[in-house]
């Protein structure tokens, strides 16, 4: 996901960023320790909601223990744990615990709707130091709908009041969608309401399932939201910005601190796992280029390293993109979204934005090109 990040106070966020670019290696893992979910949200990527038909299956304890050694002895420093819902996964205690026992930097993506002040306190005793939650609108309602389920809106705030309260680091996040982008700068007001230092925005993309049956509520101009987003971190205090998107910010200037990774995919800064062991090139990428637990020979990262200039080697560009100035910056755009154009471009390029009708939501395929 192309993801974007305002920061209110000085963090360790671009410290990723810096050691990737001194030693090039992997940085940071994300698990998905289950694809078992507790809400039922219309963009999901990965299919997890609670009315999904799927199997609802948790990584193994002794199979975590396994990768977490694995990623250690590959130099990373940061596991986020995700899902699916990792708060409904049963070993989420342990998980923490084997991460942090490992030296591991400990985060966290849940919807916080079973997060109370008690768990919240207990798992940052074993080791957990920040959470990402959604908030989707700063109308109750609405956020409910987006997520699936009544109550998801006060669960999720009442997650950041608990976990800010004693003392876990929490991001508001946001999935722009048609539904919301006109309330960008609320969502951020809300956020920062709570005390949020850090909030992070991405747009709505096709991936697989729900994801792209529900396409059509997509963003009409994800980028012209981030720049909305950057005016009112500049008027509000805002120190930094780390972006994941390849095309922001690429055409106005901004007095903020900037550390930009095109895709953080593409160049290698973090890897993604499944509950089962496939390993994704992007979380809206359900196709595994491999298996942790079967496939891999010889250390991890090299394998992974090789794996991934194979899959990027099969990538479909337009031949026009090399072409473009904006190359250098923007390398392509996101793979995912230049998969679903029929023209095999980003749909958010400048140049494709350039031609569309005024207001007019991005073209793309139902399938991949």
């Amino acid at each position: 996901m192309c993801v974007v990040t305002f920061d209110w106070e000085e963090n360790d966020a671009g410290e990723k960023v810096r050691r990737f670019r001194k030693k090039k290696s992997l940085v940071w893992a994300v698990i998905e320790v289950t694809n078992s979910c507790n809400l039922n949200c219309i963009w999901c990527y990965a299919n997890s909601g609670n009315k999904a038909k799927i199997r609802r299956e948790h990584m193994g304890l002794a199979e975590l223990k396994k990768l977490v050694g694995m990623l250690k002895d590959s130099g990373l420093n940061q596991i986020t744990y995700s899902g699916g819902e990792p708060t409904v996964y049963p070993r989420i205690r342990e998980a923490v615990k084997i991460a942090k026992d490992n030296d591991f930097v400990v985060h966290m993506n849940t919807n916080g709707f079973v997060l109370t002040r008690g768990f919240a306190r207990e798992l940052k005793s074993l080791g957990l130091s920040q959470i990402q939650t959604n908030i989707d609108s700063v109308d109750p309602k609405k956020h409910d709908y987006l997520r699936g389920r009544e109550g998801s809106f006060y669960r999720a705030v009442s997650a950041l009041k608990n976990a800010r309260k004693i003392g876990i680091t929490c991001v508001s996040q946001t999935v722009l969608t048609k539904e919301n982008e006109t309330e960008t700068v609320g969502i951020f007001e809300l956020a920062r309401s709570l005390g949020l230092q850090r909030c992070r925005v991405w747009d709505m993309m096709p991936s697989s399932g729900c994801a792209l049956e529900n396409f059509d509520i997509r963003p009409t101009n994800y980028i012209e939201s981030l720049r909305k987003l950057t005016k009112f971190a500049e008027g509000t205090g805002g120190k930094h910005i780390e972006s994941g998107e390849p095309f922001f910010p690429l055409d106005f200037e901004t007095s903020l601190r900037v550390s930009h990774i095109p895709c953080v995919a593409s160049h290698g800064v973090l890897v993604n796992f499944a509950y089962n062991g496939d390993v994704y090139y992007c979380v809206t990428q359900r196709k595994p280029m491999f298996n942790v637990f079967s496939d891999v020979e010889g250390g991890f990262e090299e394998f992974y390293m090789v794996k991934l200039r194979e899959f990027l080697k099969k990538a479909k560009l337009n031949p026009g993109c090399t072409e473009c100035e904006l190359f250098d910056k923007c390398g392509g755009g996101c793979y995912t979204r230049r998969s679903y154009s029929s023209e095999r471009t980003d749909y958010w390029c400048p140049r494709v934005l350039n031609r569309q009708p005024q207001g007019a939501s991005p073209d793309v395929s139902h399938s991949p090109a």
